[in-house]
């Protein structure tokens, strides 16, 4: 991801040294599987969420005050069945904002959103290509992603979405730069990880190792007429 850190710190370095604005818990656990590790979490600020709309919902509230203060009272009931239809999209927009999350892991970034919490998108370190800051209240963190190369496999049903918006994010600049240390981080790790791959694979080639004992046995001195581990005699099969 463009806009990485130059000198990527340890994971127990970076944990240490999280936003303020980090809630525990604020991402629902039972949507991720099991050995994913939570780096960050949090949830939108619902003034940036619904502050146009809420200023709008107060002159209505205002209005309707003002209209009643001035009506007979055999209206008030009246004016409080009008005014229904106008509580109810707040009460909506107070739910999705209460099921809204956004995560970083050791794996993916995460959006949860919905009354019901039934959208879920999310993209790997690999997809995510860029990261954008969006100032204001309302504005957030925008990440950049590419189509998954395999089906998901991490949780149930998902969709692709090639943004991942976290918007409304309180102290957005502050987790920013803590996802640019951990993408370092994790860029890092898969770096030093490919390496130690490549060099197991070059001290094993030919070899493979025993069953039993897990001794490396070079193939080439195998008596195939009876193949036996040279170290601990037991027979030997072929790896799956």
């Amino acid at each position: 991801m463009s806009g990485a850190a130059d000198v990527p710190k340890t994971e127990a370095a970076l944990l240490l040294d999280l936003p303020p604005t980090n809630q525990p818990g604020a991402f629902p656990r039972e949507l991720l599987p099991g050995g994913e590790r939570v780096l960050f979490e949090t949830r939108p600020g619902l003034w940036g969420l619904y502050g146009g709309r809420l200023v709008l919902f107060g002159v209505i509230i205002l209005f309707f005050v003002a209209v009643a203060a001035a009506a007979p009272s055999s209206l008030i009931v009246g004016f409080a069945i009008v005014l229904i239809p106008v509580v109810l999209p707040v009460i909506y927009w107070v739910l999705v904002w209460k099921a809204t999350a956004y995560a970083l892991t050791d794996r993916r970034v995460l959006l949860v959103t919905g009354a019901r919490r039934g959208t879920f998108v999310d993209a790997t370190y690999a997809q995510v290509q860029n990261l954008q800051l969006e100032p204001g209240s309302g504005g957030g963190l925008k990440f950049d992603a590419t189509p998954p190369q395999a089906p998901h496999t991490l949780i149930g049903t998902r969709k692709f979405s090639k943004k991942i918006y976290w918007k409304a994010l309180p102290d957005a600049g502050r987790v920013q730069s803590f996802v640019q240390e951990a993408f370092a981080l994790h860029e890092r790790e898969s770096a030093q990880a490919g390496l130690r791959d490549a060099l197991i694979a070059r001290m094993t080639e030919n070899r493979f190792p025993c069953a039993y004992c897990r001794t490396l046995v070079d193939i080439r001195t195998v008596d195939f007429a009876s193949p036996k581990c040279p170290s601990c005699g037991a027979p030997l099969t072929v790896p799956a």
